[in-house]
């Protein structure tokens, strides 16, 4: 089961290669589209997002947030509340660095003008919202049978997302 294309929770996966690249492709599409924006707060918040899917690519393939998840439960003293949530999932110790993603989206929504841009914008970020929701709620089911759907929907809802964000930066090329 850990080789097949449709249980899409291993590097391997058809899920995966497709997040991996659209990652790619959507934030070096974003980092070239800098010099097209006239403000610097506008050029820094197009380089972050750039560089989140790019570092997102690398994340998805190499599962950083795994082993950094992994690394945080070995350093922790058991039985403290932090170590408790980070045995229930990786989003808790990187809290703080997807509130910063998550600012940064909302920014790049806020100050961004057109609709064709926005609009995708916009539920791409709900789609990952609905990712990190899936992941805590499934993993709390790891064992169980409907583990499987809880990450065939988050992995589905993650390429979903992508392709909302990859709209987004193609739309400002146009534009």
């Amino acid at each position: 089961m850990d080789k097949s294309i449709f249980y899409m929770d291993e590097r391997i996966t058809l899920a995966a290669f497709y997040t991996v690249i659209t990652s790619f492709l959507i934030g070096f599409l974003a980092l070239t589209q800098i010099n097209k924006v006239k403000e610097d707060l506008d050029k820094l918040l197009l380089f972050l997002f750039g560089l989140f899917f790019i570092f997102l690519s690398f994340d998805e393939y190499f599962e950083i947030h795994e082993y950094a998840n992994t690394v945080v439960k070995n350093t922790l003293q058991k039985g403290t509340a932090f170590s408790q949530l980070s045995e229930m999932s990786w989003i808790f110790p990187l809290f703080f660095f997807i509130l910063l993603v998550f600012g940064v989206f909302v920014l790049l929504f806020i100050r961004e003008k057109e609709k064709q841009i926005k609009i995708p914008l916009m539920l791409g970020v709900i789609c990952y919202i609905v990712v990190l929701i899936l992941e805590v709620v499934g993993g709390q089911t790891f064992g169980n049978d409907i583990y499987v759907w809880f990450v065939g929907a988050e992995e589905g809802f993650e390429m979903i997302g992508g392709s909302f964000f990859l709209l987004s930066v193609l739309n400002r090329q146009k534009s």
